[in-house]
C-alpha cells in the first residue's frame, strides 16, 4: 500500500493566504459584493463563490503559467469547465455571460496577485 505523504506546512499556509485573500478581496472590491447582493444573492452564496474561486486559483495556479492575463484567462476557462455549477447560479440570477466572466476573472486576478505576495 502506498501512503502520500501529506505537506501539512503547506496546507497551512494555502489556507493563510486564502483568509488573507478573503479578506482583503472583500474590502477591496465591496462594489462587486453589493453586485451580488443586488443580484439576490446572500452573504453565505456570496462567501461560498468567493470561497470556490480562491480555492480553485489556488490549487491551479502552478499549473498555468504567462502574464497575470493569460494565467487568468487559463484558470477561468479551466474552473468554468470543472465547476459548471458556477454557470448555473450565475444564469438563475439573471447574470449574463460578459458579467459572470468579468466577477469571476476579477476574483481569480485578484487571487494570483495576493499569492505571489503572501505564498513565499
Amino acid at each position: 500500500m502506498y501512503y502520500y505523504q501529506i505537506d501539512y506546512d503547506y496546507f497551512y499556509r494555502q489556507q493563510n493566504t486564502a483568509n488573507h485573500i478573503y479578506n482583503a478581496f472583500r474590502q477591496e472590491h465591496a462594489h462587486l459584493i453589493h453586485e451580488l447582493e443586488t443580484a439576490g444573492m446572500d452573504q453565505e452564496m456570496i462567501t461560498y463563490i468567493i470561497w470556490t474561486v480562491i480555492q480553485f486559483t489556488l490549487s491551479h495556479a502552478h499549473q498555468v503559467s504567462g502574464t497575470i492575463n493569460n494565467k487568468t484567462n487559463n484558470i477561468y476557462e479551466s474552473m468554468i469547465q470543472q465547476i459548471q455549477w458556477l454557470t448555473y447560479l450565475f444564469r438563475a440570477y439573471r447574470f449574463s455571460a460578459n458579467q459572470m466572466r468579468r466577477v469571476l476573472r476579477t476574483i481569480i486576478r485578484f487571487t494570483l496577485q495576493g499569492a505571489t505576495t503572501t505564498m513565499r
